[in-house]
């Protein structure tokens, strides 16, 4: 058994083990305890939220219902109903007995609402006939000019009252009202319409007496009009207002989830279907019980890998060994080490012929080395000489000409120093030890350069080397910065209108990186001619005999074959203002190896 699983592929172990240790259990664990932990308190949840909801709209249905109540006691008040339909009659000998019947009925009111602050009695033309306030602060109170409806509020159909909330311009503050008209009971004709004035904070008090913070209560009046809401968090998930289809007596109260499930909400009609209730549930308790399954799931995937990691350490002697073993060998090959072979066993699986292939592999890399590595390393140094002793001939033809000139035209021994500075360039360039030189050498070999070239066009040439003690013991390669130099000094004075060239080099450390600066102020280079140039730089030649130029694409070409093709030069230009050209070299301590 144990011989067949080994012959298996190495795909096949791993869906086995995965398979049949982890993901069956986990995802049937998962799935039981998610499934029955949701349905457990959604259950108890809705059954909840449905004693809550019952007891609330019951409770609040009472309350706005008595305003009702209250209101319809105007019919035991048969001078109240005149004076409703026929207006004030001061002449009218019972109008003693009015006023008495209007402060039993403003007493008997009070009594039943202490929340009442305000009564107002409309007459059947909507003419405020009569009112009482619980203070006088409140007598300036006039509703109907500015509350939304205003037009209905005085003229409500038969048994229909309306609720509202309405900010007073006078007082500053909000209060809730409640209007209900008055028909004949027999002819159905109007006769007039009470308002009842209530603070809004007493409305609240009532409507959130029994309400938990979590749960959002929302009223709408027959309107469609949101009078009251504890937040607004949940308004796209509340629906208008809409006449029920049934009898109100026969419409039950509705309590269901939302689409996604994260929400209970209870819907219910107040006040004989004048008001709608909604109440929502936000399902804290799922949110809790998901995160109860995550954590136990968690949990669980715990102990899997853990069986998992025991059954590995069992096996690991057939599977994970000869791999981290394959590993190894692969970094020791990476780092160079040739000569690395792995032990290979006798069966006949994934992992024997991968150590077979990599042994054939390293003995073939190995072989291969010895016949061509060295080849290729003296091809690559003559491609290096020989680029670099391009530059030798054109700057001596130019020299000695500097120097003839000035022998010729000044008799002076002047020409000693002349002779000095090409010696100790010569001597520069002919060197035969390491072709790596230093970045202060390379400065000493410009200076030398330009002494020659002041003597040629004299104050014309203008320097200033800027480059710090630190930078110049930083090895570099030889030859960089004299084709840059003479490059600028030819295209700018070797012109036939004489003017000024000031060159400025200078040297700064980017991370790990130098970059040497090389400015000049000569006539710049025209804008298709400089990205013509940037082409030619980035084209490798095919070979180094082909007639490369010398110039900058000589030293760009030597910095990238030494140090790599991150390195080399980079030209920018602008026309009648000068050109800047920026050498990149590795950052490092001489003797070590380039970055």
């Amino acid at each position: 058994m144990i011989k067949l699983f080994l012959n298996r592929s190495i795909k096949t172990k791993i869906v086995w083990i995965s398979v049949v240790i982890s993901m069956i259990p986990l995802l049937l664990l998962a799935m039981l305890f998610y499934k029955t932990s949701t349905e457990l308190l959604e259950t108890t949840m809705y059954r909840n939220a449905d004693q809550n909801a019952d007891y609330l709209s019951e409770y609040l249905d009472k309350y706005f219902s008595n305003f009702s109540y209250s209101a319809l006691q105007v019919y035991g008040f048969k001078n109240i109903m005149n004076l409703m339909e026929n207006g004030n009659d001061y002449n009218n000998a019972d109008i003693i007995n009015v006023r008495d019947s209007l402060s039993n009925y403003f007493r008997l009111l009070q009594s039943q609402n202490e929340d009442i602050i305000k009564i107002m009695l409309y007459g059947k033309k909507n003419t405020l006939e009569e009112s009482w306030s619980r203070a006088s602060i409140y007598d300036s109170i006039q509703p109907v000019k500015e509350i939304p409806h205003s037009a209905d509020l005085l003229n409500l159909p038969f048994q229909h009252t309306f609720m509202t909330t309405y900010k007073d311009s006078v007082l500053e503050q909000s209060f809730f009202v409640y209007a209900i008209t008055v028909y004949d009971p027999y002819y159905k004709y109007k006769i007039g319409t009470i308002l009842f004035i209530i603070q809004n904070k007493d409305v609240q008090k009532i409507v959130e007496k029994y309400n938990r913070a979590s749960n959002a209560i929302v009223l709408q009046n027959s309107r469609g009009d949101i009078f009251y809401q504890t937040n607004t968090k949940y308004d796209q998930d509340i629906k208008g207002f809409s006449i029920p289809a049934t009898p109100i007596s026969k419409v039950k109260r509705e309590l269901k989830f939302n689409d996604q499930r994260e929400l209970l909400i209870g819907t219910s009609y107040l006040d004989h279907g004048n008001m709608k209730l909604d109440i929502v549930y936000p399902s804290t308790e799922l949110n809790k019980n998901r995160k109860y399954i995550f954590n136990l799931t968690l949990l669980i995937l715990f102990v899997v890998i853990l069986i998992i990691y025991l059954f590995s350490l069992m096996s690991q002697h057939y599977i994970t060994k000869p791999i981290q073993l394959l590993g190894r060998a692969m970094s020791a090959l990476r780092n160079g080490n040739f000569a690395v072979s792995l032990k290979v066993n006798d069966w006949s699986d994934d992992i024997s012929q991968l150590s077979r292939n990599f042994n054939f592999m390293t003995r073939k890399i190995s072989d291969l080395i010895e016949s061509e590595y060295e080849m290729k390393l003296r091809n690559k140094e003559a491609q290096i000489i020989a680029l670099q002793t391009q530059i030798n001939p054109h700057f001596l033809f130019n020299t000695l000409q500097t120097i003839g000139g000035k022998a010729v035209l000044n008799g002076e021994y002047e020409i000693h120093e002349m002779c000095r500075a090409l010696g100790d360039m010569f001597r520069y360039s002919f060197y035969e030890g390491n072709k790596e030189s230093t970045l202060g050498a390379e400065l000493l070999h410009i200076n030398n350069y330009l002494y020659i070239q002041k003597f040629r066009f004299e104050e014309l040439l203008q320097t200033e080397i800027d480059v710090a003690e630190e930078f110049r013991d930083y090895p570099m390669i030889r030859f960089v910065l004299q084709p840059i130099i003479e490059n600028a000094i030819i295209h700018s004075l070797g012109k036939t209108v004489k003017r000024e060239l000031h060159l400025h080099i200078s040297a700064i450390r980017d991370t790990n990186n130098i970059i040497i600066l090389v400015k000049d102020d000569g006539p710049g280079i025209e804008a298709n001619l400089l990205a013509e140039m940037q082409d030619v730089l980035d084209q490798k030649s095919l070979s180094v005999y082909s007639g490369v130029s010398i110039g900058l694409k000589n030293v760009h070409e030597r910095l990238q074959m030494v140090y790599g093709s991150m390195y080399g030069i980079h030209v920018e230009s602008i026309l009648g203002q000068g050109t800047s050209v920026y050498i990149t070299i590795p950052y490092a301590k001489r003797g070590n190896n380039h970055v």
